[in-house]
């Protein structure tokens, strides 16, 4: 019985990278938050390929060095890349679209492993928001 194989990629298609489309996102905004990490999401109608897309952001105002910054980016696009099927499952299936930012509120840098945690469990929540209050 062949078996497929999940991917963990996170690939350019699957990146914010529109202004106009990040000014979208903010300004008509519903946002999550758990301990070090702040989730604003926007979900639309069209069933835009891919179904989920990510903006990440480590404020300079938080993390003063940029070698920090640039840690703490890689660690939350690691933790996404491999917790994101469940999410782009779920969008897949309702033929939704949602633009997702992941911000970094801490002061310090923090473990791979608790941000994997924190990660998961915010991207869980957003799923279990959806399945209660279906627009």
């Amino acid at each position: 019985m062949p078996t497929t194989a999940v991917r963990n990629t996170f690939r350019k298609p699957e990146k914010i990278c529109s202004q106009k489309q990040i000014d979208l996102l903010f300004a008509q905004r519903k946002s999550l938050s758990s301990g070090l990490f702040r989730l604003i999401y926007l979900e639309t109608e069209a069933s835009v390929k891919p179904p989920v897309q990510l903006l990440i952001a480590v404020p300079k105002k938080n993390l003063r060095h940029a070698v920090d910054r640039n840690r703490m980016k890689r660690l939350i696009r690691e933790a996404y890349r491999l917790n994101k099927h469940d999410l782009v499952d779920f969008y897949s299936q309702i033929e939704k679209h949602c633009d997702i930012a992941v911000i970094f509120t801490g002061k310090l840098c923090i473990s791979q492993a608790e941000t994997l945690a924190a990660i998961k469990g915010l991207l869980n929540r957003l799923i279990l928001v959806h399945e209660k209050t279906p627009e």
